[in-house]
């Protein structure tokens, strides 16, 4: 299936100026790189990802970003200050030569750092990728579904409707809108604030980046990935997720049903189930179908001009619900991308949530909390995972963000460790373990644990231009040993080497 997009202009040019590029500065390298090996990258930047990954070609190394965002969340600790000196890092490292940029999904927390650092207006990009979701995102006129324009406007309006109250429910709603927007809407902001926030790294993204559209491309499970001509014969990819426009039913599911899904529900009692631990506390959010029928009950998306028509009037424990749902919507287009370098596969998730895993997994035509009853994993997505060789863990270790079936097939593989899994994260930014709300969720990184070699960005200590940052309190100092292959540390980052 060929990439969708909407209009999209099918020329090489900017690619094959960029490899040509890329060509010329390895051999002023003297050839260097090449050999050099497979390596993953995780910056730490606090609540955020920032992955890159080197690609060994015979041309020489070849670079992959995977989203650069950081977002201080509701505690203000998310944001540790060394985004500046890890894109610079990145030019360093890469000459500010990069095959492919990837952006999972909208997200402060993944593209934050496109907008806020201005060393990239000097990084060359021979090929962009968004998910397939996203072409709308900006459309001025309504497109096929509506979705993406109406979940804009109603971001902005909520922003309006919360920015002068000061409550933790209208301040947890901002917090979420900010992540969707990259606006600070509680600020005292002047002029017009859709100017500012995410626009910024996205106009990058796609008109510098993706050289005015040419070089984008959007993808949905299922499509086949179009590579840029630096990485063409050494890396395959192939597109798990975002659900397509005929499954768009499957960006409603949050969460998985307890004990099924979740590592693990907090909350016992017999309404346990239908209460799941997210970055964001579950009383305010609200399922689709009863808070926000659709004009045809039977027939999604949600009707958001009808919400949108009712935001001013509205109680705030439905706005505030109606915040979570944009959060949850973004979330679960995120682009997911199983890598394949050689005989080593990596596993690329974003922060996708339920009904986007769940949409691939276990091949169902319709979304349901718990899909053990329809059936086990299909067998191909379970072979899948059984293969991973590196996992990204999804949502920064939110516990409705990696299925306990996922972590059951990724052991399947090896004996432990029998693979590497990074979790971008940042202990304290959201949640608290005595309610059992924290992020990273512990039960979900212990059963990750159990079965890898994991390491999480806040475990360890980095050296930026305003200093050292300690390492989280809750986390190990020391990296884990991996089976093959070595962690290494370096000043702002922790990067897996495959090859020993």
């Amino acid at each position: 299936m060929a990439a969708r997009a909407a209009g999209q202009k099918t020329s090489s040019r900017g690619t094959d100026r960029a490899a040509g590029k890329q060509s010329s500065a390895s051999a002023r390298r003297g050839g260097k790189a090449a050999g050099a090996g497979l390596k993953v990258r995780m910056y730490r930047v606090g609540f955020g990802d920032f992955f890159l990954l080197t690609v060994p070609t015979p041309a020489g190394n070849r670079f992959v970003v995977i989203d650069c965002g950081v977002f201080k969340g509701k505690t203000g600790k998310g944001d540790i200050g060394s985004i500046e000196d890890a894109v610079e890092d990145l030019y360093k490292t890469t000459g500010g030569e990069l095959a492919l940029v990837i952006m999972t999904h909208r997200h402060a927390d993944h593209i934050a750092g496109f907008s806020r650092v201005a060393k990239f207006r000097e990084f060359t990009v021979g090929m962009v990728w968004m998910p397939y979701w996203e072409q709308f995102n900006d459309a001025t006129a309504a497109d096929a579904s509506g979705l993406q324009a109406d979940i804009n406007e109603l971001a902005m309006r909520l922003g309006m409707q919360f920015g002068g109250r000061t409550d933790p429910a209208a301040q947890l709603a901002l917090d979420q809108l900010w992540n969707a927007t990259g606006i600070d809407f509680s600020a005292a902001a002047k002029g017009d604030r859709r100017k500012g926030g995410n626009a910024v790294a996205l106009d990058l993204l796609k008109t510098q980046f993706g050289n005015n559209g040419e070089n984008v491309r959007y993808y949905a499970a299922g499509d086949e990935a179009e590579l840029p001509v630096a990485l063409k014969g050494s890396l395959q990819a192939q597109i798990l997720g975002p659900p397509p426009k005929e499954a768009q039913v499957f960006l409603e599911l949050t969460d998985l049903k307890k004990g099924v899904g979740q590592y693990l529900d907090a909350v016992a009692g017999a309404d346990a189930e239908n209460q799941s631990i997210r970055p964001f506390r579950p009383e305010w959010s609200a399922g689709a179908r009863e808070a926000y029928p659709a004009t045809d009950p039977g027939n999604f998306p949600v009707d958001y001009d009808k919400i949108t028509g009712m935001v001013d009037s509205a109680q705030p424990d439905l706005l505030a619900a109606a915040a979570a749902k944009i959060d949850t919507f973004l979330n679960n287009q995120s682009l997911v991308v199983l890598f394949t370098v050689g005989a080593k596969k990596l596993l690329f998730v974003g922060d996708a949530q339920a009904g986007n895993w769940e949409y691939w997994l276990y091949k169902l035509n319709a979304p349901v909390k718990d899909p053990t009853k329809a059936g086990d994993l299909a067998e191909e997505s379970r072979k899948l995972l059984q293969a991973v060789d590196f996992y990204k863990v999804g949502h920064h270790g939110s516990t409705n963000a990696t299925p306990i079936s996922v972590v059951e097939a990724l052991g399947d593989h090896h004996a432990a460790p029998g693979f590497v899994a990074m979790c971008s994260t940042e202990s304290g930014t959201y949640g608290n373990v005595a309610k059992g709300t924290e992020v990273p969720r512990d039960p979900l990184l212990k059963a990750l644990g159990d079965e890898c070699a994991l390491v999480r960005s806040d475990q360890f200590p980095i050296t930026t231009s305003s200093g050292i940052v300690p390492p989280a309190e809750d986390a190990k100092a020391d990296l884990p040993i991996p089976k093959t292959g070595k962690l290494v540390k370096g000043n702002l980052y922790v990067e897996y080497s495959f090859d020993d």
